[in-house]
């Protein structure tokens, strides 16, 4: 007879394989598919039955919400195709009960493969062979897999040395960005510290984008399939926007999804609709697909679009139960190990802030499975200091 134990290592190598290149694995072989195949699996198998935490509250509010968009969407979408790549945000969600059912079985998978995994990281980071061998940005949520107990009160030191030598052989800012934010957790000496510095910054970016409203309205007049007119005119509208085009598209996307679309996207967008008028076109035979399935560069923002307002204020639930575990119990979440978990569910969510990832195949699973593991890892905090 298998033992779960073989079982669970079947299932963590699926996802390790996904994560490392899921260009490969998920664009070949749909790995993000088979892993919410299990993971809706998972759940059939233990009957529906869960223990009731605020994370996996709103994990259920999430897919009741997928729902009733999926389903209202069949009246509203302009293609079945696109309705299709759309739902991807919603049947990923399953990847989550992985992570959550699965979680007693990681430790052993993590030993066996720690040593391989690091010399693994270790060559790649530092010879970029290719995207498919070593993604992008994606790996570094499997950073704190390779960290040893002995060298856990280095942990994050230890990722913010990774992270830099990530950034800057693979030409990353989104990596850049996550050795900021671990440089951050690294100094700020609790929640409340956290919350105000989260609320300045996001009121810092509030003001900035209400302030290049015109600029980025520009898009209107200049915007060609045909040409770079457009993001031209508004680079060279404002000294900022003028910096680098990357982050100029970023924000022309979160205008469309926040400002063009408002008041549609207080209630949703739905699947298999369209959502953007601009976008860089890099292939013309895509041209069709672009204002259905082309991402925010901010899943987010991307999601609020899609789902409405009440995703936000999920999402908000979520972020506030966790960053509140983290900074109100990190000594027994660094006495058990379980600190590894957030720190790479942080990784996901940086990444998620500035490329495509809740709405795309690619990445989507990876996010839902951490958050999983995290979701799990909360619960077993709670059962031990309730005991």
């Amino acid at each position: 007879m298998i033992k779960k134990q073989a079982i669970a290592n079947l299932f963590f190598l699926i996802a390790l394989c996904y994560i490392i290149s899921p260009w490969f694995f998920e664009k070949q072989l749909y790995f993000n598919e088979a892993l919410s195949f299990i993971g809706l699996g998972m759940l059939a198998y233990h009957r529906f039955k869960i223990e009731r935490s605020e994370l996996v509250v709103c994990i259920f509010l999430l897919l009741s919400l997928g729902v009733v968009h999926l389903l209202t969407s069949l009246w509203r979408m302009d293609g079945l195709y696109f309705y299709l790549r759309n739902s991807v945000i919603v049947y990923s969600i399953f990847a989550f009960f992985i992570g959550y059912f699965l979680y007693k079985y990681l430790p052993v998978f993590i030993n066996k493969i720690r040593n391989v995994l690091s010399l693994y990281i270790g060559f790649f980071l530092v010879v970029p062979l290719s995207r498919f061998l070593f993604e992008r940005f994606g790996m570094s949520v499997l950073f704190p897999a390779v960290i040893h107990n002995r060298s856990l009160r280095y942990g994050l030191l230890f990722l913010m040395f990774l992270c830099l030598i990530y950034a800057f052989v693979y030409s990353s800012a989104t990596i850049m960005i996550l050795f900021l934010f671990y440089s951050t957790l690294l100094f700020i000496p609790g929640y409340k510290a956290a919350r105000q510095l989260g609320l300045l910054v996001l009121i810092s970016f509030i003001l900035f984008f209400i302030t290049v409203q015109e600029n980025l309205s520009i898009m209107d007049t200049f915007y060609s399939i045909y040409n770079s007119d457009g993001i031209d005119a508004v680079m060279q509208s404002n000294f900022f926007l003028g910096i680098d085009p990357s982050t100029t598209w970023r924000l022309i996307f979160w205008k469309q999804a926040i400002v063009d679309q408002f008041p549609l996207n207080i209630i949703g967008l739905g699947f298999g609709t369209p959502l953007f008028r601009f976008y860089p076109v890099y292939e013309i035979e895509k041209l069709s697909t672009l204002p259905y399935v082309m991402g925010a560069h901010n899943s987010f923002v991307y999601l609020f679009a899609r789902m409405g307002i009440v995703y936000a204020l999920i999402a908000f639930a979520m972020y506030r139960v966790i960053f509140k575990e983290y900074f109100y119990h990190k000594s027994f979440y660094y006495r058990n190990r379980s600190v590894l978990f957030f720190w790479s569910f942080f990784a996901i969510t940086i990444i998620a802030f500035f490329n495509p990832v809740l709405e795309s195949p690619i990445y989507a699973s990876a996010y839902w499975l951490l958050l999983g593991f995290l979701a799990k890892a909360i619960a077993v905090r709670k059962l031990h200091q309730s005991v």
